[in-house]
């Protein structure tokens, strides 16, 4: 999500008419851990706000005024004025025929928006009933002439409640960017890392294994786009004929890294790639790290999304995150990494946390 729809979300929640604009700017910094941090926060959080105003959500401060914040460029506001939707005006079809595979349309109030969206699924249905599944843009493309209006199809309410069907209907399927993955040796196991950093360490370290046949791949993903991406591994490995036993997750030891780390673990259950597991073998010589502050995020959110650590991992990560204290996998550099894991002793079990590292490796 972006930090324009991360601010959409909170709003949704409020019931207040004016909102401080730095409760929208905790919001954004809140879905996405890189945001508090970044040298372009301000800018970024500037330019949503100026989505939320451009599409009808908020009324920005008058410009000018004393409803603006100047400490630096570009000023921001100090608050928002939540502005009410219209309701969608509600409306039968009118008198044109559905197709069989649509009869429900005629029998439901429909909004402008609805019949906007249905009618060229129709006449796309009616004209090729046969048609080839094609990813979702391309369907767009054809439909609407706009490759991204099917962008959130799938959370659409007629989606959702089981009445349209995006491969039935559309003849479409999604089709999310790829994970990045990399074959780095023959061995039937792959190791995902969140960060680009820690990813660049290890695939170095790997590279150089001495017993290239431990060694399997090593991918590169996190947040929203390793949920959405995880499911894509399966045609690379069909690709390379190269398929897993093991499949490991390396994040941030932060409420965000751990509750991606749970969905993908779902995904991966639906997907029917083997269970998606903690790289224990990393996450516990992080904890010995020293942490960093960030804002104090909700006990009960951080107690849950441990629970996808074994023990006694969660119950370290338990004792930490609700102080406001993080641990990057920045804080564990290539040197460290090097001497936890140790070329005399063999590769997997190691990351799995089930082979004692050695401090002499």
């Amino acid at each position: 999500m972006t930090p324009a729809e991360h601010m959409t979300a909170f709003l949704a929640g409020q019931t207040r008419s004016r909102v401080g604009f730095d409760m929208l700017a905790q919001a954004a910094d809140a879905g996405d851990s890189s945001l508090p941090t970044s040298a372009l926060r301000r800018r970024i959080l500037a330019g949503a706000a100026a989505q939320l105003a451009g599409a009808g959500t908020v009324r920005l401060p008058a410009a000018g005024g004393r409803g603006w914040d100047h400490s630096a460029e570009p000023p921001l506001p100090l608050w928002v004025d939540r502005l009410t939707p219209r309701r969608a005006r509600t409306q039968r079809p009118g008198p044109r025929a559905w197709v069989e595979a649509l009869a429900f349309a005629a029998h439901l109030p429909l909004s402008r928006a609805d019949l906007e969206l249905l009618s060229p699924i129709n006449d796309h249905l009616r004209d090729h009933p046969d048609a080839e599944p094609v990813p979702i843009p391309e369907r767009s493309y054809e439909l609407y002439g706009d490759e991204k209006r099917l962008a959130r199809i799938t959370t659409h309410r007629l989606v959702t409640a089981g009445l349209l069907s995006i491969n039935d209907h559309l003849r479409a399927f999604p089709s999310p960017a790829p994970l990045a993955m990399y074959e780095l040796g023959p061995a039937p196991w792959m190791l995902i890392v969140e960060n680009s950093a820690a990813f660049t360490s290890l695939r170095r370290i790997l590279r150089g294994w001495p017993r290239r046949e431990e060694v399997g791949w090593l991918a590169y993903g996190g947040g929203d786009h390793l949920v959405a991406s995880l499911t894509t591994c399966l045609e690379t490995f069909g690709e390379r004929d190269h398929p897993i036993e093991d499949l490991l997750l390396y994040t941030d030891l932060d409420l965000d890294g751990l509750e991606c780390a749970q969905q993908a673990a779902e995904r991966a259950r639906e997907a029917g790639l083997p269970p998606l597991v903690p790289a224990a073998g990393l996450y516990g010589p992080l904890l010995t790290r020293l942490p960093r502050a960030v804002p104090v995020a909700d006990a009960g959110r951080i107690r849950a999304a441990a629970a996808w650590l074994p023990e006694p991992l969660a119950a370290r990560a338990c004792a930490l995150l609700p102080q406001g204290e993080v641990l990057r996998q920045e804080a564990l550099p290539k040197p460290r990494l090097e001497q936890l894991l140790c070329p005399d002793q063999t590769l997997l079990p190691q990351l799995r946390g089930q082979q004692a590292n050695t401090a002499a490796c």
